[in-house]
Order: structure tokens, then sequence, then C-alpha cells
């Protein structure tokens, strides 16, 4: 696209986001409802305004630093006193419970879809993602109790890390070359290059926040950059070591920072929000611009299977295995069971592969391979939308009916 089109497109991305954003707190549910809606409506599949041709080879780039930004800021208040309100149920949860939404999701999809295996698992991997993206808004239109909070927040941010890093190396795994054990090294090296990366520049970041002169008067803005500044850098110096490590590094960051005593930190929040808020509306009115015309209505019924699958099967499965001994009750069991929704990391990941997985079709003239790179971002996207609107639109009415949101003390005569 020419650069005289591309500057009043991204200008109007952004401004249909901070209307979304509007619309969305005015009806408190969640803005990722708006923005896929806005996303199908200008993109490829409404009025084509936007298409795969309009940022060009720019948007993975694009995505990836985006997705850097988010993930920081939704790991940055991920504190570790709350992860204790439910340690052993959010262990689980990211452990078996991401097992059992892997394993159960490829399965559905390989049987109901007919993709092969090898997709089959990279759409499971891609889906076992719920992510601070649709979990905090959410959270944030329906208080819940620390520890439904706590698991949810948690599962959602670790959940990326290894979904991400799993769906890329189980895409090399369409390579029939690589051999298994290739795999699993990939997957440990990606993981392991990340957890270092993000917890150098945590260490930089705390050092420089903590000990060094930062102007008087301009501190507080100068540690708000300094930490952007921070979390595109882990993301990019892991990224640059091994695709896809730039998620857990940014994530690992976040954690780590968010943990530590640094100056600022209030105001360092409230700024990465912002920017996130702001970043989170262009990625994903973006990506759902990107989507084929028929991509959502192709995978037919058998789509439908599977969201219902995911949804309704496997998620009550693995929450009711993930959190059996522990000290929630019914109603928190249900609510968690009944909140998550996928995000961010599944919706530009699939993106990509769709990308690759069409670039290959046309160089080795294979028009199934085409065939199957619609149906794999179709059935994410199907499971993206439908999660999001019916789980996120419905969270704050399901919550008022299990009884999980806690009673608010209010002290009357004080003065």
């Amino acid at each position: 696209m020419a650069e005289g089109l591309l500057i009043p497109l991204v200008a109007g991305i952004i401004g249909l986001g901070v209307l979304a954003q509007v619309l969305a707190a005015r009806l408190q549910v969640p803005s990722i409802i708006f923005f896929l809606f806005v996303g199908v409506i200008i993109g490829r599949p409404g009025l084509g305004i936007v298409t795969s041709e309009s940022f060009g080879e720019a948007l993975p780039a694009i995505v990836g630093l985006a997705v850097a930004i988010i993930v920081f800021e939704g790991a940055f208040h991920l504190e570790i006193d709350r992860i204790r309100e439910a340690p052993a149920a959010a262990l689980r949860l990211v452990t078996v419970g991401a097992a059992i939404a892997f394993v159960g999701t490829a399965v559905a999809v390989r049987y109901l879809e007919g993709l092969p295996w090898e997709l089959s698992f990279v759409v499971g991997a891609l889906l076992v993602a719920t992510g601070p993206t649709v979990i905090s808004p959410i959270l944030a239109v329906v208080p819940v109790r620390d520890r439904v909070a706590a698991v949810l927040e948690t599962e959602g941010i670790v959940n990326d890390v290894t979904a991400a890093i799993t769906a890329v190396v189980l895409f090399e795994a369409v390579n029939p070359t690589v051999p298994a054990e290739r795999l699993v090294q990939g997957f440990a090296i990606r993981l392991g290059e990340g957890l270092l990366v993000g917890l150098i520049v945590a260490a930089v970041l705390y050092y420089l926040l903590r000990y060094v002169d930062l102007s008087p008067g301009a501190a507080p803005r100068n540690a708000r950059l300094l930490t952007l500044a921070g979390a595109l850098a882990a993301y990019a110096g892991a990224n640059a070591l091994a695709s896809e490590a730039g998620v857990a590094a940014a994530a690992t960051a976040g954690v780590a920072l968010g943990n530590m005593d640094v100056p600022y930190k209030a105001e360092i929040t409230d700024f990465k929000g912002d920017i996130t808020l702001l970043v989170l509306s262009f990625v994903f009115i973006a990506l759902a611009a990107q989507l084929p015309p028929d991509a959502l209505f192709d995978v037919g019924l058998a789509g439908v299977g599977v969201v219902v699958a995911v949804a309704v099967v496997i998620r009550p499965l693995l929450v009711l295995v993930s959190t059996v001994g522990d000290r929630f009750t019914l109603g928190e069991r249900l609510f968690i069971s009944a909140v998550g929704p996928r995000g961010i990391i599944p919706a530009s990941v699939a993106t990509l592969f769709a990308v690759e997985l069409r670039t290959a079709a046309t160089e080795l003239g294979d028009p199934a391979l085409a065939q199957q790179a619609d149906l794999l971002l179709g059935t994410v996207f199907l499971v993206i939308f439908v999660t999001a609107i019916v789980e996120g639109g419905l969270a704050r009415h399901i919550a008022q009916y299990l009884d999980v949101i806690p009673m608010r003390v209010i002290i009357v005569g004080g003065g």
C-alpha cells in the first residue's frame, strides 16, 4: 500500500479502536468483542478497506512488537502474592489443564474437521492460550474473588508463553524431515532462551530504575519510557535467538520486574496500561481484517462442533481436574470453566502460520494446503469470536448467578 494511504489507515484503525474502548466501557463488556466486529467490517470479510496487502511484510513485525507490550503489561500485574491465593490450582491449570486442552482440542479438530494430525496439534497448541488480552478486560468489569482472579490471570500469562512456543515448534513438524527429538529440543531452547533474556532485561531495568539518576522532575516519565523500551528489547533480543522466544522473554521480564521494589511502579502501570489499550485495539482490528471472506463460514458445522468441544467439554473437564481438592466453591469452579476466551496469541500466530502455508501452497502448486491454511485460520478465529463474545459478554451475568462477586463493605456514619 502507498505510504499516503497507510498513514490515514493506521490512524483510522486506532480511532475506531478508541471508540470501541469507549463503547465497551459504557456497556461494561470486554472491548475485544468490538475490536473483532470492527476488524471484520473494515477487513476482507466486509468492506475490504484493510486487506492482507495493506501492511505488506511489515505485519508480522508490527504484531510481534504489539504482543511484546501486551504480554509484558499483563505479566507486570501478576504479583506472586496473588498466585499464593491458589498455588496448587494455578500450577495444575498450566500443566495438567494445558495438556488436556492441547490434546483434547487436537483430537476434536482432527476428527471433526479432518485436518492432518500435525496441523490439528498446531491448532490444539494455539487454543491452549487464554491470555491477559481477554482475561484482564473481563476481570476489569467483573470483580470476582481474589483466588479466582489469580488463577485466571496466572493461567492466561503462562499459557500464552507455552502455547506460542509449542505451536511454533509443532508447526515445524509439518516438515516431515524434522525428527521428534528436535521438536522437544526446540521447545526447551526457546523457553530457556526466553527466560534467560527476560531475567537479564528485568535485572538491568531494576538497576537503572533503582540506582541511576533519571533526572529530577522527569524521572517518572523516563521510568515509563525505559520500561517500555525494556519490554521491546526483551522481545526483540530473544526473538533474534529463536522465533517466538520473545513471548517468553517479555512475560518473564514483566513478572520479574513487577514483583521487584522499583520506584514509580504506579506511573509505569498506568502508562503501560494506556499504551496496551491502543496497541491491543490496533492489532486485534488489523488481524480480524486479515480473515479470508468465507473463512468463518467454510469451517461449517464441524467448526461449530470444535467450539462446543473446546468450551463446553474440554474447558470444564480441565478446570475440574485442576481444582480438585482445592478450596474453590462449586460456583467458582463453574465460573472458571465458563471463562476461557482466547486472545491475541492464537490470533496473531495463526495468521502468520496461514500466510506461510498459503505461500508454500503457491510454490508447491498444492491447493489442498491452501485450503488447510484457511481451515486452520477459520477454526482459530471462530473459537476466538465465540468465546470472546459469549463468555466475555455474559461473564458478569454468570458471575452474579454463581455468586462469585464478593460483597463490598460500606461503612456508614463514620463521620
